[in-house]
Order: C-alpha cells, then sequence, then structure tokens
C-alpha cells in the first residue's frame, strides 16, 4: 500500500519506500549540521574500537597484529559512547526542559511512548534476529534494559540500559520538582548529583579494590552501571538547561562569524580541568573528564561560525548520523563476516597493509550502513509513522536548529 510522504524540505514523495530513503539523505530543515557531524564520528569511533580490539582478537589477528591498531582514534574509540552521550543528554534534555519550564511539568506516558517507539522496534527486531541466528543468547536482563547492571547476552547493549533508565529518570524527577519555580535550584540539583557521582564511585572503589579488583577488572567493574557513569548526559542535560533559560547566550554568540572565541575558550578551559581531573584520580574522574571534554567540544560546535561548521556541515555526516543506532546494533554481526572476506582478498592480491586494514574497516562500515537503512525502512520508520498517527504528530525527522531554538523532531538515541 502507498501514501503520499511530504518530505523535510516540503516536497511530496510518493511512496513508503522513497519518502523513506529521502529521510536519511535530506538534512531536515532548522537541524544543527555539528551534531550530526559529532554523531557520526562518535559510531564511526566505536566501530573502529570493536574492529581493533574485540573483533580483531577474535576473527582476525592480523588486524590485531597490524601497527595501525595502535593509532589513538582506535585506542580511544571506545569514549564514542560518552560522546553519544553527550549529545543524547542536550537533545532529550532540551525538550524536557522546554516542556517543565513551559507547561509546569512533564508528559511522562506521551515522553515514553515517543521514546519507545523510537528504540524498541529496532532494539528488540535485532536481538530476536540475534537469538535465531544462534549469535548471542538473549537473557531478561537485555530485554528489560538493565544489562549495564546484570550483563546481558548483547555484551555492548549496556549503554542503551543507561540511555533507557536516563529517560525514566529524568522526566520522573522534573515531574516530582513540579513546584520549584527558580531555574537556579536545578543548577544546583544537577551540581548536586555530580558530586553524588563522585562519592560512589569513590565508594564502589573502595569496596572493589577490598574485594580484590585491580587493573582493567577493576575499570570494567565501575564502568557500565548508570549511578557510575552518567557524567556526560549530565554535561548534555547542563547545556541543554542553559540553551533553555539563557538563550540569549546562545543568540548572541550564533550571530557572530567567524570562530567563536567564547567557545573555543570554554572547549579549552573543560578540556584542561578534565585531563587534571582525570590525572588527580583516574577512577573517580575518568567519565567526567570526558563528560567535560565532549560536551564542550558539542557546545562549541554549536556557537561556532567558522570553516569548522562549514566542514561539519558536509551532507555526507547526516545519513551517518541517521543511520547511527542500527549501526550500533547489527555491526557486531556484520564485522567478523564481512571484513574478513575483504582483507582475505585484499592480501591475497597482494595489497599494502594500510589498504587492507583500512580497507576492511571501510567496508565493513559501509556493509553496516546499508544494513542499517534496510532496517530503518522496514522496521524503524513504518513503527514511527505509527507512533505519530496515535499521538496526532506530523513525522519529521529533525534535531534542534540551535541552542537558541526548540527541538522540532525526534532526535536519535545514543549507541555505544
Amino acid at each position: 500500500m502507498h501514501s503520499e510522504q511530504t518530505s523535510p524540505r516540503g516536497a511530496h514523495v510518493t511512496g513508503r519506500s522513497w519518502g523513506g530513503l529521502t529521510e536519511l539523505w535530506q538534512r531536515p530543515r532548522g537541524q544543527l549540521p555539528a551534531l550530526d557531524a559529532l554523531r557520526a564520528a562518535a559510531v564511526l569511533l566505536v566501530i573502529g574500537s570493536h574492529y581493533t580490539e574485540e573483533f580483531a582478537a577474535r576473527y582476525a589477528p592480523v588486524v590485531a597484529a597490524s601497527r595501525f591498531r595502535a593509532l589513538p582514534t582506535f585506542n580511544w574509540g571506545w569514549t564514542g559512547v560518552d560522546l553519544f552521550f553527550v549529545l543524547s543528554g542536550y537533545l532529550i534534555g532540551r525538550q524536557l526542559w522546554r516542556e517543565r519550564l513551559e507547561t509546569g511539568t512533564v508528559r511522562f506516558g506521551r515522553f515514553i511512548l515517543r521514546r519507545g517507539f523510537r528504540i524498541w522496534p529496532l532494539y528488540f527486531f535485532m536481538l530476536l534476529a540475534y537469538a535465531v541466528t544462534g549469535y548471542l543468547q538473549v537473557n531478561v536482563w537485555d530485554v528489560l534494559f538493565l544489562s549495564n547492571y546484570k550483563w546481558g547476552g548483547l555484551s555492548r547493549g549496556w549503554s542503551l540500559s543507561t540511555e533507557e533508565q536516563f529517560y525514566i529518570i529524568v522526566p520522573l524527577l522534573l515531574i516530582a520538582t513540579r513546584r520549584v519555580r527558580r531555574p537556579a535550584v536545578y543548577a544546583w540539583g544537577m551540581a548536586g548529583l555530580l558530586v553524588a557521582v563522585w562519592l560512589s564511585r569513590w565508594m564502589a572503589l573502595q569496596d572493589y579494590a577490598a574485594r580484590g579488583f585491580t587493573g582493567r577488572a577493576l575499570s570494567d567493574a565501575l564502568y557500565a552501571p548508570l549511578h557510575l557513569h552518567c557524567e556526560p548526559l549530565l554535561a548534555g542535560l547542563a547545556i541543554a538547561f542553559a540553551s533553555v533559560v539563557r538563550p540569549d547566550w546562545f543568540r548572541a554568540s550564533a550571530e557572530r562569524r567567524g570562530v567563536s572565541k567564547v567557545g573555543l575558550g570554554i572547549f579549552v578551559g573543560a578540556s584542561a580541568l578534565g585531563i587534571a581531573l582525570r590525572t588527580l584520580n583516574k577512577n573517580v574522574f575518568p567519565f567526567t573528564a570526558l563528560g567535560l571534554i565532549y560536551g564542550s567540544l558539542a557546545l562549541w560546535l554549536m556557537l561556532d561560525r567558522s570553516w569548522i561548521q562549514r566542514v561539519a556541515s558536509w551532507r555526507v555526516f547526516y545519513p551517518v548520523s541517521r543511520l547511527s543506532y542500527g549501526m550500533y546494533l547489527n555491526h557486531f554481526y556484520v564485522l567478523p563476516s564481512v571484513t574478513v572476506w575483504t582483507i582475505a582478498v585484499l592480501r591475497s592480491r597482494g595489497a599494502s597493509e594500510p589498504l587492507w586494514f583500512f580497507g576492511g574497516l571501510l567496508v565493513g562500515a559501509l556493509v553496516s550502513m546499508l544494513v542499517a537503512a534496510a532496517t530503518f525502512l522496514l522496521v524503524e520508520r513504518p513503527f514511527l509513522l505509527l507512533r505519530d498517527r496515535l499521538l496526532g504528530t506530523r513525522h519529521v525527522n529533525a534535531a534542534p536548529t540551535h541552542a537558541a531554538e526548540p527541538a522540532r523532531g525526534e532526535p536519535a538515541p545514543a549507541v555505544a
């Protein structure tokens, strides 16, 4: 059955599939390109990290032996999850802050329904696909989004559990504090939450150390739980709060052309503070450091109007950004099969190490995008259209224009 869908740019697209393909290429009007560039970078960092570590160790030892796996982009690729958290904290936080400050409360059921229709269909579809093919053993922690506390079959699904818990806790806190009238109270409240996370990590550190945890085992134990790893989410939430409460700050900066000196200064200062905190105690402040670095980077790009913004506006980033959720969920299966074949073919033909190493990663990422595009058209988009019919809203694929304007659509979930 066919339907007529209005594209984000106002052109009419006949057919459900063509409308979906249009959404994957045309950035909606009013969407900040810098956030697309950051989300695209985040998913590529994560895939690159898995390519050179987990995947290489199991399926392609030749990749693990390559000198290129020592590049910083691969060594620090795991931090892509924290960049996702910053973006999610900002995009979701902005919606919630606006509704809370304008209406005095948050419609919890409507919010959860919107987020659920965005995340659950593809997530449970992929869990089913993995279980049916025998790729992994799904357990109750995967289904309940608690795999950040109890390890699930989809081992890297912990970040999705963290986000789901964030989506529940934050609106409930805003509803519980609906009698609060002074925005400053919320600012102090977020600062208090940050201190609470530090105390929680310090107490957990003492407990695990007393039980004999050291090195990587200690870091892993402190890694996944929400109450021990939420500083980047708080950073994004704080930026969203400032953008809603003091939009004039962002508007005045956005009107200036060239490199944003304010944004650059915040980035340099916050990054220096983050590095100093991590140097002080790498077990208590590691994610605070990443929250400061990535949060200030996102803020800088929101304010900047120089050549940096023009590069971030390249359209190629948008499809990767839009498909990042699907790429995260499918790349565990795609990388082992596709890249092993690609590397074998290139090496058999005498390709140099840089060519087969990066060629395997590139082909794996491209196939992951194609699979994500297919699941978007077949799984994600139908549920998004159904959601909009149920809620009586117009389907758009958009994120905020800039911090001084309202969010106009549904941001993609973060992935790790």
